[in-house]
């Protein structure tokens, strides 16, 4: 792993106005479940908050951090591609994986920025109306496995392919949004579940929120698992595809 390359790659994600898009749009779920939040009443406010708070969560996160995930995650290398200094980074006395591993790193970071940024919103609403921070710890652990999990598998997408969004498009809603809930088997390979899978082993969650999971089981341990053969299978892809192209 090369530190010097983590951080050049990580300083072109992090910068410009795509950074900001991206906060934006993964801080809408934290949005949506602030209005919806605000309109509880009552006795039972704060209990009614908290289960809106994590319905919210569950399911338009899903959809708003993997896409934005997926637009740094394919820039990584698509960026130094298309602005020609890609065949300078293959310069560095570093191996193929070593590469690989040091994109993930940078991709991961910024990612993680992105989550973060985004869950804080939500936090904050839901500190400002239920007065409590507490419910919002599981949601922030989904965010950051989530980041994990779609940085190894979104980045080697713009190396292998030009059109690497509808690519990654297709993963989000016709693999996960689709497949993935119709056929059990495949639960397991949804990094949103495996992401959920985690959250909802920290805490007790509404109905709502426990069908995101479908027929994957709740549980730190095997998420945590099932996050590390999605990082090593991503990053292995890439290792495969900068030998296929005798890039490093």
């Amino acid at each position: 792993m090369s530190p010097t390359l983590v951080r050049h790659l990580f300083r072109r994600l992090v910068r410009g106005r795509r950074l900001l898009g991206m906060i934006a749009l993964a801080s809408v779920p934290g949005i949506l479940a602030w209005v919806s939040m605000s309109g509880a009443a009552g006795r039972d406010a704060a209990t009614r908050q908290i289960e809106t708070y994590h319905q919210v969560t569950a399911t338009v996160t899903a959809a708003t951090l993997s896409i934005a995930v997926l637009v740094l995650g394919a820039a990584t290398l698509r960026d130094e591609r298309d602005g020609g200094t890609l065949p300078y980074l293959f310069l560095s006395p570093v191996s193929r994986l070593g590469f690989a591993a040091s994109a993930w790193l940078a991709t991961t970071g910024a990612a993680v920025v992105v989550a973060v940024a985004g869950w804080a919103v939500g936090g904050l609403g839901l500190l400002l109306t239920a007065g409590t921070l507490e419910p919002g710890v599981p949601a922030l652990a989904a965010s950051l496995a989530a980041a994990v999990g779609y940085s190894a598998l979104f980045l080697p997408l713009g190396y292998l392919f030009s059109r690497s969004i509808l690519v990654g498009i297709a993963y989000v809603f016709v693999w996960e949004g689709i497949l993935a809930a119709f056929m059990p088997g495949l639960g397991a390979s949804s990094v949103w579940r495996t992401a959920m899978s985690i959250s909802a082993d920290l805490t007790t969650l509404p109905d709502e929120a426990l069908d995101v999971l479908g027929t994957v089981a709740p549980g730190v341990g095997g998420g945590l698992a099932k996050l590390a053969a999605a990082v090593a299978f991503g990053i292995g892809v890439l290792v495969w595809s900068l030998r296929a192209r005798d890039a490093v």
